[in-house]
């Protein structure tokens, strides 16, 4: 009994312990606050990449669409749907109706690669933003709320609308150097044609640009301008690019040998 007594003594004076303490539990904090700080930038990483491949797939599939417009119109290639202004007008063989006034469905390449959302889906990137995009010109036609450009050497919707300039697919000189739909800068490129002197998007990275172009303060040499760039070429295959690549006339123009 003595023995019985003096147990349970010992258990009463030394009750379990049923939880962490203080110490305890800003040492657990404090690892998953470093975990989430490596995890972080490799999900962030992850996720850029699996954006740049949706991109890079979309960019692809317009591509394709355009071909087979092509196909369909005696080898021509749609026109760049400049915005209304100067010497432009809206044009039924614009590649994309963008303006908020124009039906997107309508647009060349609708009939070949699906029409509205999912059209739209295609049409942006999903590491695009599009909040706060400005307005080219008039209120009507609004801003341009998708991702990809075409060269405006394509096909230019001049006026009047009748006899128009636009290139056949088979005229352009080696196809493998010319670049047919790209990513142009939300904040510069306000409307779906660019040419080589517009600035990419930064979308994947950037990168120094080593070229000049004088009174665009944008292009001058030592500035930061896009890289990794989802790029079509006219021959039908797909590439990231940077400013310094695009910065060459050739590789815009049908008629160039190189």
């Amino acid at each position: 009994m003595r023995a019985h007594r003096n147990n349970h003594t010992s258990i009463a004076r030394h009750p379990r312990r049923g939880g962490f303490t203080l110490v305890e539990l800003l040492v657990v904090i404090g690892i998953i606050a470093v975990l989430i700080g490596i995890l972080m930038p490799v999900l962030s990483k992850a996720r850029a990449q699996a954006n740049r491949v949706v991109c890079m797939s979309n960019i692809k599939q317009l591509y394709n669409g355009i071909l087979m417009y092509c196909n369909d119109n005696k080898g021509y290639l749609p026109t760049c749907a400049m915005g209304t202004g100067g010497s432009y007008v809206p044009f039924p063989e614009d590649w994309i109706h963008w303006q908020a006034n124009r039906n997107l469905t309508n647009s060349a390449i609708a009939k070949y690669v699906g029409r509205g959302e999912q059209l739209k889906r295609l049409l942006r990137c999903a590491a695009d933003s599009f909040e706060g995009r400005k307005a080219r010109g008039s209120a009507a036609e609004g801003p341009y709320l998708y991702s990809y450009h075409l060269n405006a050497n394509a096909g230019h919707n001049f006026k009047p609308y009748g006899p128009f300039w636009r290139s056949k697919i088979t005229e352009w000189r080696v196809p493998s150097n010319k670049i047919l739909l790209t990513e142009g800068s939300e904040a510069f490129v306000l409307q779906p044609a660019i040419d080589y002197a517009s600035p990419l998007a930064q979308r994947h990275g950037s990168a120094v640009f080593h070229g000049n172009v004088p009174g665009f303060p944008q292009l001058t040499r030592g500035m930061r301008n896009g890289s990794n760039v989802s790029t079509v070429f006219v021959d039908g295959h797909a590439e990231g690019i940077d400013q310094d690549f695009a910065f060459d006339q050739s590789r815009w123009e049908p008629s160039s040998p190189w």
